[in-house]
């Protein structure tokens, strides 16, 4: 990650965090934690951006191939995707699946 495309309060958390890590034992749950949170805010692409896609036939061709069955599921994907092309963005919008761990969420 190029480290001028990472917003200011950004910085400042990894920075916080990076010290509370370097204060932290190696052996303890919460380095691992601390660590993993580090990893995940490094992982974002920070600054790149892309276009919206709101085509609702690649998006249920992608659904069906990758994914068997979950029809419920990819319904609402699709209709989560369906109103964002009539509004013209989903800024701003979170799609938030739940269920038990090792279900394809």
């Amino acid at each position: 990650t190029d480290c001028s495309e990472i917003p200011q309060d950004i910085q400042q958390v990894i920075d916080q965090e990076l010290e509370k890590l370097s204060t932290l034992e190696k052996n303890s749950s919460e380095f691992n934690v601390t660590r993993s949170y580090l990893d995940w805010l490094c992982g974002i692409p920070w600054g790149k951006l892309t276009e919206e896609n709101f085509d609702l036939e690649a998006a249920k061709t992608v659904l069906d191939q990758d994914h068997y069955g979950l029809t419920d599921v990819k319904d609402v994907i699709l209709q989560f995707i369906a109103v964002g092309k009539l509004k013209g963005t989903v800024q701003g919008k979170i799609l938030c699946l739940s269920g038990p761990p090792g279900v394809g969420k």
